[in-house]
């Protein structure tokens, strides 16, 4: 009886026993597992994918998009800024100061240069003259001063019809700086104000120059006429006075008649 125990028990299990099926089932998985971490011989080259990798490339060129938008919107605004003003009329406003200019040079009284006016003054006004030449030079004077008048009085009527398309200038140039959408459009826009400005003070300039030479050529003819008055009463006062001959007739002959 201990002699078949003792074999029975020495006898290895049978195929269909529990302990082999596990056996089985375990080789078998770390058949798979070792097949899956074992990589296929490639042909030429396998691509590998990096999800990771691709994130960060993603992630890269985006952040590139949103700084060239940046920079597009950047020099959007600066092109903006440096937009130039649609509104000018700086032709008219240099075209309105070369006309006045030229009054300035086309007066025919009282002359508008220095060297004119020396030269004038020395003719007309000469320090020691003879009756004559005072009688002949007070024509002279007086068609100078009558010329000068007429410069005065042509260089307003001048002035106010350069000054019909000023107000229409500046609100054009009030409208522009206020409709400007950046820096150099209002910058244009109040030089085109000035401009307008610097068109009043040369009509001021012009018409102060005029009514000066008016003024100095009629305060020198009155002081000329002064000084050729009292010489002319001078030299007639001045004369040998003489004794008047007797009448060679009696002027009391009929008295008593």
């Amino acid at each position: 009886m201990s002699t078949t125990s003792s074999t029975a028990s020495t006898r290895p299990p049978a195929i269909g026993s529990r302990p082999n099926r596990r056996a089985l089932v375990a080789l078998a998985a770390l058949s798979i597992a070792t097949a899956a971490t074992v990589a296929p011989p490639a042909r030429g080259q396998q691509i590998v994918f990096d999800p990771r990798a691709h994130v960060q490339t993603s992630l890269q060129a985006a952040r590139q998009l949103e700084s060239l938008a940046n920079e597009a919107r950047q020099l959007a605004n600066e092109a903006r800024t440096l937009a130039a003003s649609p509104y000018s009329h700086l032709a008219e406003s240099s075209a309105t100061l070369r006309n006045i200019g030229e009054l300035a040079r086309t007066v025919r009284g009282t002359a508008s240069t220095l060297q004119g006016v020396q030269r004038q003054f020395s003719d007309l006004y000469p320090d020691d003259l003879s009756t004559a030449d005072l009688l002949a030079l007070g024509g002279q004077r007086n068609t100078t001063a009558r010329r000068t008048a007429e410069d005065v009085a042509r260089s307003a009527a001048e002035l106010e019809r350069l000054s019909e398309g000023r107000d229409r200038r500046l609100r054009g140039a009030l409208s522009a700086s206020e409709t400007a959408e950046g820096q150099t459009a209002a910058i244009q826009s109040s030089t085109q104000m000035l401009a307008v400005l610097a068109e009043d003070l040369a009509s001021m300039r012009t018409t102060l120059l005029a009514q000066s030479r008016l003024m100095a050529e009629a305060t020198a003819r009155q002081a000329a006429e002064r000084d050729a008055a009292a010489e002319a009463r001078r030299r007639f006062w001045g004369r040998t006075s003489t004794v008047p001959r007797a009448p060679t007739f009696n002027p009391l002959s009929h008295a008593r008649d």
